[in-house]
């Protein structure tokens, strides 16, 4: 640590205060109530979806925010919901408390103490996994270890390093949300590009091209699948596969040749996220979560993949709920099916330009995971005395500007 630097625990330069309990006795008053779906996964507040309620007076009085506050995420809604999150408050004039899934953190002497930064601290501990090792279960909740959370060391640069490290961090994080914002559009654009040619594929049929049921184009295998249960499973090499592909890896195998497989059941049916029917090859086990179709050639077979992956399934989905694509359904399916020497042509031009796709998919990837390690890289800087000295501020604007 540096020199003129020190530390403190959390407990001892910080108020504790739990959160707002509704009451039941008048009089009431009206207020925004900050929860656990305003926590932004960056530190920031998110206001778009804030509640709004009727809160018994004194209960208000002890739990109303104030500008500067920290509020800190003390319990989850579930086994991966994170805890240890925590939000810089920064309204003013304004009727908010905080529910009771939370806390507030609030810096006892300021003049010591800058919030901004103890809330880049605080953020700093959440990212490096420090408060997930605090955390403990209660009946499927789980809670932060707040005696624990409390007695972290906090570092204690004089108050104008204190407010140049958050400097720094800010404009340095701007300059990363930016970076992942255009990443995040470019992949978006290759995904639209691949899916816009896809479409143009199947919507503008040529010569010779008939429509015919999915059941005339191929041979249905489904009554060879044998589903087994994760217990009676011999771990072995042969990949096991369901409704979204491998789930496992077993030592027998059912086929043993080119099949397309196309999901039966599961959300991913209407929500699409992943490719509902994807090729496999050799020796496999396939459970009843999974349509098994066999083609006469591997270039028919690539053409229905695509095309299955290409529309929508909705018309052919019973059950909301739990969406199901029977075999009956499927094979009622009308594609598109042109010559075999067309066919090739389309997989060959729509696997060429797939294969692009996921190149810059992988480059935009590796992009975001870098600058995903910039920042954590940024705040273990700066909290140990690295980021105010020398050129490291101006250093980390480089690495920033090299990545983007």
């Amino acid at each position: 640590m540096r020199e003129g630097w020190r530390t403190a625990k959390l407990a001892d330069l910080c108020e504790f205060r739990n959160g707002l309990w509704k009451g039941k006795k008048p009089p009431y008053v009206h207020v925004g109530v900050i929860r656990n779906t305003n926590f932004r996964a960056d530190g920031s507040l998110d206001d778009s979806d804030i509640a709004y309620l009727d809160v018994e007076q004194k209960q208000f009085e002890k739990r109303s925010l104030q500008y500067g506050d920290l509020i800190l995420e003390k319990s989850g809604g579930g086994p991966k919901q994170p805890v240890g999150r925590v939000v810089l408050f920064d309204k003013e004039d304004a009727l908010y408390s905080f529910s009771n899934f939370t806390s507030v953190i609030r810096v006892l002497d300021s003049s010591h103490l800058d919030f901004n930064y103890l809330h880049r601290v605080l953020y700093w501990y959440y990212l490096s996994g420090a408060t997930e090792m605090m955390q403990r279960r209660s009946t499927g909740i789980r809670n932060l270890d707040f005696g624990a959370y409390k007695a972290l060391d906090i570092p204690l640069p004089p108050l104008p390093e204190q407010k140049r490290i958050v400097a720094i961090l800010d404009e340095a994080f701007a300059g990363i949300a930016t970076a992942v914002a255009n990443t995040e559009k470019n992949l978006a654009n290759a995904r639209e590009l691949f899916e816009s040619y896809l479409s143009a594929v199947f919507s503008q049929q040529g010569e010779g091209w008939k429509e015919r049921s999915l059941a005339d184009v191929c041979v249905n295998l489904d009554s060879k699948r044998v589903p087994i249960t994760k217990s009676k499973r011999m771990s072995g090499e042969i990949p096991y596969y369901g409704a979204s592909g491998v789930v496992d890896h077993v030592a027998d195998y059912i086929f043993d040749e080119d099949l397309l497989l196309v999901s039966e059941d599961g959300a991913n049916l209407l929500a699409r996220t992943y490719p509902i029917a994807f090729s496999i090859s050799g020796k496999s086990w396939v459970n009843n979560h999974a349509h098994v179709l066999r083609f006469d050639a591997i270039e028919s077979q690539r053409f229905i993949e695509y095309y299955l992956n290409s529309i929508s399934l909705e018309p052919y989905v019973s059950g909301m709920a739990q969406p199901k694509l029977n075999q009956k359904a499927l094979n009622s399916i009308k594609v598109p099916f042109p010559p075999f020497d067309k066919q090739r042509v389309v997989v060959e031009k729509l696997d060429e330009i797939a294969s692009g796709k996921r190149q810059l998919s992988d480059i935009h990837r590796q992009k975001l995971n870098a600058l995903s390690g910039l920042r954590q890289s940024l705040l273990q800087k700066a909290f140990s005395g690295e980021l105010t000295a020398g050129k490291a501020a101006s250093d980390a604007m480089s690495q920033v500007e090299e990545i983007a």
